[in-house]
């Protein structure tokens, strides 16, 4: 069945190989093609100059390196017998510039051929990757086919004319986007993973922070999990939640830090200001006790909160918007821990502080991290175990007898 195209861009690949990819094998999980095209690629990340002005793209590099492919492997040796679905579609969300890259690597390490639409916001770092992916894929030709790049409008013919196509569809976006992408029907054997709108929180211990000699690395790593991205990626955290005696001193040490490096590093959209006082308006205007916290600069716009609730985080802002709220225990976050929370970022909290807290059972929170890795990709994300949704178990007989035990038994009492 034909469809309608018009209006694709195709930024890697063309119509012919659209056509021809439910043909491509399904490969093995983390088949040796895959991680050799890997290996070039993230040599020459590495390597690039332009690349290395940007964090986030030299993260990518470490990612898909040999040793940590390796790390992957080993964290899925029990995955036996698995081989890709077939065609993955991938829609990237259009204010992360790499996150497209992530999501095509891990349909590539799980044995897929992959169709990823690209974020519509023009990224300098997604064009260095697009750039470093095409190189690559001149010392890796037999990868040609299991990867084209796309980019359109948000057109409902071209949605269902790749969604047709496709084995499984992966939808980073808003709930938006994702209700938008499931008018357009699915093959009767595909599947969605949609990751949809999500928000972060860190919880810092203040004693810890006082004690920690390096303070200027915290507030680099703090700056990766959040300023890095403009604070739009889901796992950037948007309430920091403050634990220990010393809280005030530690507290205004720690932004004290982190404001010097957001103003040396930062710069703003000039929309982000008036961004930010509008969001400080709305949330004063719906949440008793709100108070401003952070000075006449416009950089970093704090607020305090006098309590949560389960709806807080709906007035979370970006580009250096934050709430805070200090607390006695872990307990006290209860309320913004349901099934919308997604990554707690952490420094000083004790893993028996932590497994206490997490006995008690909540809808929210698939990962604890530490202060700076929020942004670390793997292949476990947002609750999901990506290796399992993106392939297929090939059930094996045992290796003897021949045939099994009472099988002629079983036939007969079916019959």
């Amino acid at each position: 069945m034909q469809h309608n195209l018009s209006g694709l861009d195709f930024i890697l690949g063309d119509e012919t190989l659209l056509h021809g990819m439910p043909a491509q094998k399904a490969l093995p999980l983390f088949a040796p093609e895959v991680i050799a095209f890997l290996d070039t690629f993230s040599r020459l990340t590495l390597a690039d100059s332009e690349a290395k002005s940007w964090p986030d793209v030299v993260s990518l590099g470490f990612w898909c390196r040999p040793s940590s492919i390796a790390r992957m492997q080993s964290e899925n040796r029990s995955a036996a017998h698995r081989c890709g679905r077939g065609v993955a579609f991938h829609i990237a969300p259009g204010n992360v510039a790499v996150n497209f890259a992530y999501s095509l690597i891990t349909g590539l390490l799980t044995g897929n051929a992959n169709i990823v639409r690209l974020p519509g916001r023009e990224h300098p770092q997604t064009a260095i990757v697009v750039r470093l992916i095409k190189s690559a894929l001149q010392s890796h030709p037999m990868m040609r086919p299991r990867i084209i790049l796309v980019r359109y409008d948000r057109q409902r013919h071209i949605n269902d004319a790749l969604s047709a196509l496709c084995d499984t569809r992966i939808i980073w976006g808003g709930d938006k986007t994702i209700a938008d992408l499931r008018h357009s029907s699915l093959p009767p054997r595909a599947l969605d993973i949609a990751f949809a709108d999500r928000y972060s929180i860190a919880v810092i211990n203040a004693d810890a922070y006082l004690a920690h000699p390096e303070k200027e690395q915290l507030a680099r790593a703090f700056y990766n999990d959040t300023l890095l991205n403009d604070q739009n990626a889901c796992t950037s955290p948007s309430l920091i939640v403050w634990l220990g005696e010393n809280v005030q001193q530690g507290r205004a040490l720690f932004w004290q830090n982190f404001e010097a490096l957001a103003t040396a590093r930062y710069t703003p959209e000039p929309i982000s200001a008036v961004n930010k006082l509008t969001q400080l308006y709305l949330l004063s205007a719906q949440v008793t006790g709100v108070r401003k916290v952070s000075g006449a600069q416009n950089t970093v716009v704090r607020v305090e909160l006098s309590d949560l609730e389960e709806r807080t985080l709906d007035w979370r802002g970006n580009g250096g918007f934050f709430m805070e709220y200090v607390a006695r225990s872990l307990d006290e976050i209860n309320p913004v821990c349901h099934s919308r929370c997604q990554t707690m970022a952490t420094f000083g909290v004790s893993s028996d502080e932590l497994n206490s807290w997490l006995a008690s059972g909540f809808r929210g929170v698939d990962r604890i991290v530490l202060l700076g890795q929020t942004l670390d990709f793997s292949l476990q994300w947002d609750g999901y175990d990506l290796v399992a949704m993106l392939t297929r178990v090939i059930a094996l007989p045992p290796s003897s007898p021949s045939l099994a035990p009472n099988a002629g038994e079983n036939i007969e009492r079916r019959t």
